[in-house]
């Protein structure tokens, strides 16, 4: 340890100074403007600004407008002809049969195949709204976890900075001893090694916080936000774990991807049963009246002739159409319901992981706070105490002080780590508080009614 010391002598108290102007003067540009971010606050301005969310929500709002389409009728379709024209002379008075004839014609399909149509879409958008939920439910844990990375580190520069200003204190304290003869030099040195050590710690941990405040700016959805910040003075309430049985319930009653997983089900299974109707055969009604000229031999005026027809389509390929269509649409009912499945298994080992970091975390969150911080801080005034008497050296003083800078370290990422296990598991029974999340999930069936 001296060598070590007595080598970086000439650089360690240059290098501490440049390094505390530089975080100082960077710390005051960036004051001036910094308002703290609540979390809360962070949450809504994603779900105002997210492009993921915006774009999505679009989409949905989009899709609502098919189920009216595809349950309405089609087109009428109006036509206008001259029939039974002579070729020689092109006269409407010349032949009895020639007549211009208007006639409007309507496709109806065979009663139930609009309804499923229509339905069929209805639980499309139901299921888009859910995904769209979903998402935002999603954005908001990713908020929520980097906004808790950003208070870590920020709590860990504070009490960097604590620290270095005790250390300061320290290399003063060794230097006043040594100069009258009651220390050694090498704890001088050993002290501002260590000095230095905190500035390079204070280094990594600022561009950590730099990294992590731009990921959080990405997901707010807001560039303008450069001087982000967040209150180190909010008040954190830490649950125990919850029974791993209760949030498994929520998540089948609650999780928007199950719903979603559902409601696309209940659409295949429509679509299996349109597909099935397709042996049904569809009508199309048309109507006729057509016009004549001229005079009967009678001397009269011809009559107009009225035409009604009634036509039907014949399924006469269901083996290499409907049929297939129908197995076509089964097979896909059968991948709506795996996925929905394979849906099921992955929010329980989601619930499982997020409440097993939940536990982790809280022990030992729980473990710091009661017990080895205390235990910590008292070791440390002991020895301050002895120190000053000579009864116990510096370098177990330097040791203690920097055990308590990794407790208290180790401290707030475990509890930083409860709360991001807890959006986690929110997150994934679909409790998650989101603004903007509320139940509009029948509006294409009020647009129908």
């Amino acid at each position: 340890m001296k060598t070590r010391g007595h080598a970086l002598c000439p650089l360690a108290m240059p290098a501490a100074v440049l390094l505390s102007l530089f975080f100082c003067c960077q710390a005051a540009c960036a004051g001036g403007a910094a308002r703290p971010i609540g979390l809360s606050e962070a949450v809504e301005i994603a779900m105002e600004n997210n492009p993921e969310i915006s774009a999505l929500a679009a989409r949905r709002e989009a899709l609502s407008n098919v189920p009216s389409q595809a349950g309405s009728l089609p087109d009428p379709v109006l036509s206008l002809g001259a029939l039974n024209l002579p070729t020689d002379s092109f006269s409407l008075e010349q032949e009895p049969m020639t007549q211009v004839q208007v006639k409007l014609s309507q496709a109806i399909p065979f009663p139930g195949k609009l309804s499923l149509k229509k339905r069929s879409a209805q639980e499309e958008v139901r299921a888009l709204g859910y995904r769209v939920q979903e998402l935002r439910i999603r954005i908001a844990s990713r908020v929520k976890a980097a906004w808790w990375e950003v208070f870590y580190l920020e709590k860990a520069l504070e009490i960097v900075e604590r620290n270095k200003k005790e250390l300061q204190e320290m290399v003063k304290v060794a230097r006043k001893r040594y100069e009258v003869g009651k220390g050694l030099q090498q704890d001088v040195l050993l002290a501002q090694v260590e000095l230095a050590d905190l500035f390079n710690m204070e280094a990594e941990l600022q561009g950590r916080l730099r990294s992590q405040k731009a990921a959080l700016i990405r997901l707010l959805g807001k560039r303008d936000m450069q001087d982000l910040t967040v209150p180190l003075s909010a008040e954190i309430t830490v649950p125990p774990p919850p029974k791993i049985r209760k949030v498994l319930k929520e998540a089948e009653d609650s999780r928007p991807l199950i719903k979603a997983y559902r409601e696309e089900i209940r659409a295949a299974e429509d679509r299996l049963a349109l597909a099935k109707k397709g042996y049904l055969p569809d009508f199309n009604l048309g109507a006729a009246y057509g016009f004549r000229q001229g005079s009967n031999p009678q001397g009269k005026e011809r009559p107009d002739f009225a035409s009604f027809m009634v036509s039907m389509n014949i399924p006469l390929w269901a083996r290499s159409k409907q049929s297939r269509e129908i197995s076509q649409k089964g097979l896909e009912l059968s991948e709506k319901k795996e996925l929905y499945r394979n849906a099921l298994q992955l929010v329980r080992e989601e619930i499982e992981s997020a409440r097993s970091d939940y536990e982790k975390s809280f022990r030992q969150a729980s473990f710091f706070r009661s017990a080895v911080i205390p235990q910590a801080r008292q070791t440390l005034s002991s020895m301050l105490s002895a120190y000053q008497v000579g009864r116990v050296d510096f370098l177990n003083v330097i040791r203690a002080r920097l055990a308590l800078l990794k407790y208290e370290r180790r401290y707030w990422r475990a509890l930083t780590g409860v709360k991001k296990a807890e959006a986690r598991l929110e997150a994934a029974t679909g409790t998650l508080g989101v603004p903007g999340n509320r139940p509009h999930m029948n509006e294409a069936e009020d647009e129908g009614s």
